[in-house]
């Protein structure tokens, strides 16, 4: 068997040498069964979280909106000032809260809803249908990250704080620290009794596209000289 000159070999390792030390940047365009695979995994993630959304939300809507419409009639049939503004502060904080249920709603309530009734017959359906569902498990994940949310925790003690001192001016300074302790442990409650696996929902979608996406292919080729022929193989990953 005839064997390359020793100017050829090393010609051949330098020419092997970026071909195998340069990895691949860009993502393989995807199949469809890894696209059926990410859909099928997003979409059981979203429906496992859905009653635990649904009894959260429902649990401090009702909380909310019998706090601000009781406080609120109470406080207009009080016969004394402070017991007045004590109950009607309270109220307006209440309906505060109805108000972050309604325009900040928890999605994760919904499940796989919002994308179920996409199209997905033809392949840019399914990668639109895709993209969708991963947005909406990263929404879900950052929300349930709200849970440990340094400002939102702040937010809560700022509001209850605000409330509890217009109790004690205008009031009973005695009724404003209540007011402050009791709204600030029950805005504590409704932040971490929100959904948190969403969280780990995201994670897990990740590593299951990192995994997905890894692929290590071998290219060997020979490559014709006037004196011979070169052997190459390209690795990638």
């Amino acid at each position: 068997m005839r064997t390359l000159p020793m100017r050829r070999q090393v010609v051949l390792g330098a020419l092997l040498l970026p071909l195998i030390a340069a990895p691949v940047q860009a993502e393989p365009a995807l199949t469809d069964s890894v696209i059926d695979q990410r859909l099928a995994f997003i979409v059981e993630r979203l429906d496992a979280r859905a009653t635990h959304g649904q009894i959260w939300h429902w649990s401090w809507m009702t909380i909310n909106a019998g706090s601000a419409i009781g406080l609120g009639i109470v406080a207009g049939l009080a016969d004394h000032e402070d017991d007045a503004v004590n109950n009607a502060v309270q109220a307006g904080v209440a309906a505060i809260g109805v108000a972050d249920l309604v325009f900040r709603p928890l999605e994760a309530r919904y499940g796989a809803a919002p994308i179920r009734g996409l199209p997905e017959s033809t392949r840019d359906e399914k990668l639109a249908k895709l993209k969708a569902a991963e947005k909406q498990l990263e929404r879900n994940a950052a929300r349930a990250e709200e849970r440990t949310s340094f400002s939102m925790h702040a937010a809560n003690v700022a509001l209850n704080a605000a409330a509890g001192l217009i109790i004690g001016l205008a009031g009973n300074p005695s009724d404003g620290a209540i007011a402050f302790a009791t709204g600030t442990a029950g805005g504590v409650v409704n932040i971490l009794t929100q959904p948190a696996a969403p969280a780990q929902d995201w994670e897990d979608y990740q590593a299951l596209v990192n995994r997905s996406s890894h692929r290590t292919e071998v290219l060997v080729f020979v490559s014709a000289l006037p004196d011979g022929a070169l052997l190459g193989m390209r690795l990638t990953w």
